[in-house]
């Protein structure tokens, strides 16, 4: 719209420099071929983005199957572990485990047995003298 309004300010200046007026038909006819052309220009840059746009979106359709492919390559490439490397792992693991499972253990002996001393004193506290053993 501007360079519209700046073409048409520029005619004007030509035909006023040079003595001549315009008609007013003449005129609105410049600026109406002005604005066509305008429309022509905005239809083609709009055409233009839009295949840019589907560019874009194959562009990235293809890193993504690219990408999934370097990773499938990867997972093919990568060697099974041998059987002294799954040796080491689980010993690893059991290790592991097997120290929580004894922590999990001693915990919960050390629990039983506070709770049997406390069923021990209960049992072992002396009654209350009755009434009637006084």
């Amino acid at each position: 719209m501007q360079t519209l309004a700046g073409l048409a300010l520029a005619a004007m200046v030509l035909f006023t420099s040079l003595g001549c007026t315009p008609s007013d038909e003449d005129r609105l006819s410049a600026l109406e071929a002005e604005v066509a052309a305008l429309k022509e220009r905005s239809l083609a840059s709009r055409e233009e983005l839009a295949q840019v746009r589907k560019n874009l979106e194959a562009i990235q359709d293809l890193l993504k199957l690219d990408r999934d492919r370097a990773r499938l390559e990867q997972d093919e490439n990568t060697a099974p572990p041998s059987d002294e490397e799954l040796d080491a792992k689980a010993k690893s693991f059991v290790d592991k485990n097997l120290d929580r499972l004894m922590e999990v253990t001693k915990k919960l002996l050390d629990k039983m047995e506070k709770e049997l001393d406390e069923q021990l004193e209960k049992m072992n506290e002396p009654t209350p003298p009755q009434g009637d053993e006084i």
